[in-house]
C-alpha cells in the first residue's frame, strides 16, 4: 500500500537539489507526494523540476497572500490556465485565506472573493482543494459550508488546521478532510484533532520542508511516522491505517 503526503513544497533548494535521490527513496518506501505550489509561475517551474519523477505529482495553487495582491488580469490568467490544462493535474493547492501576514480588510476581501472563484472552478472541474486557513479558520469554514450545502461538493482538505477546538464539530458535520502533519508527534492540538475527527476524514501531510519537530528540513520520507502516530491514537494496526488513509486519499481526489 502507498503512503501519501497530500501537502508538501518540494521546489525548495534544500530538497530539490537532490530530487532524483529523494524520488528513489520515496519509491523504495512506497511514498507518493503532492507538491503544492504558490502561484502559476511556481507551478510551471516545479512541474518542470519533477518531470519524469514518478513519486511526485505537482499541483497548481495560489497562496492566499499571492491571491490578495496579484492583478485582476493575472488572476484571470491563473483561472484560464487551470481550465485549459485540467487534464495535467489532480488537485488544486494550496489556496485559501490568511490574516497572519496582513490585517488589511481590503486585501482580505480580495482573498475571499478569489477563494470563492477558485472553489467554484474546482467544483466545475471536479478537482480537490488543499486549503490554507491561517488566522481565518472560521471564515474559511463558513465559505466552505456555503458550497457544501449548495452543491454537495466535499473535496476540501484543511491543511495543517490550527483552529479552535470548537470548530471541530463543524468539520465533522461538513464531512470534509484535515491533513495531519509530523508535528502531531509533539503537539497536543493535532493529537486532539485526530482523536475528535472520524478516521474517514483524515489525510496526512508533511508541509515539507517545514514542520519537522526537530526544526530540520522535512521531506515526504517522514510520512510513515505520522501514520504510526495516527494508528496509535485511533487504535489501528499499521496495515489497517495504511489501507484506511489510502482509501481516504482516493475518495478525496477521485
Amino acid at each position: 500500500m502507498t503512503f501519501v503526503d497530500i501537502h508538501a513544497h518540494l521546489d525548495f533548494e534544500c530538497i530539490s537539489n537532490d530530487k532524483a535521490t529523494l524520488n528513489e527513496e520515496m519509491k523504495k518506501n512506497n511514498i507518493f507526494a503532492l507538491s503544492n505550489t504558490l502561484n502559476l509561475e511556481n507551478y510551471i517551474h516545479t512541474k518542470e523540476l519533477y518531470k519524469g519523477l514518478s513519486q511526485v505529482q505537482v499541483i497548481p495553487g495560489l497562496y492566499p497572500t499571492n491571491a490578495g495582491k496579484i492583478s485582476k488580469e493575472e488572476f484571470e490568467e491563473f483561472l484560464t490556465y487551470l481550465k485549459k490544462h485540467k487534464q495535467e493535474y489532480i488537485a488544486i493547492g494550496e489556496v485559501g485565506l490568511d490574516a497572519h501576514e496582513t490585517k488589511d480588510e481590503e486585501v482580505l476581501l480580495v482573498q475571499e472573493e478569489r477563494f470563492r472563484k477558485i472553489i467554484e472552478l474546482a467544483i466545475e472541474l471536479n478537482k480537490a482543494l488543499l486549503i490554507h486557513t491561517r488566522k481565518r479558520e472560521l471564515k474559511a469554514l463558513e465559505i466552505i459550508e456555503e458550497y457544501v450545502v449548495k452543491t454537495g461538493f466535499r473535496k476540501f482538505n484543511l491543511h495543517c488546521f490550527t483552529g479552535k477546538k470548537k470548530y471541530f464539530q463543524k468539520i465533522k458535520e461538513l464531512r470534509i478532510y484535515c491533513s495531519i502533519p509530523l508535528t502531531i508527534l509533539n503537539t497536543q492540538s493535532f493529537q486532539i484533532l485526530v482523536e475528535e475527527l472520524p478516521i474517514s476524514q483524515l489525510l496526512v501531510e508533511t508541509d515539507s520542508p517545514y514542520l519537522h519537530p526537530e526544526k530540520i528540513t522535512n521531506t515526504p520520507l517522514t510520512i510513515p511516522q505520522i501514520y504510526a502516530k495516527i494508528a496509535q491514537i485511533k487504535g489501528y494496526d499499521a496495515k489497517e491505517i495504511e489501507n484506511i488513509l489510502y482509501k481516504n486519499y482516493m475518495k478525496f481526489i477521485y
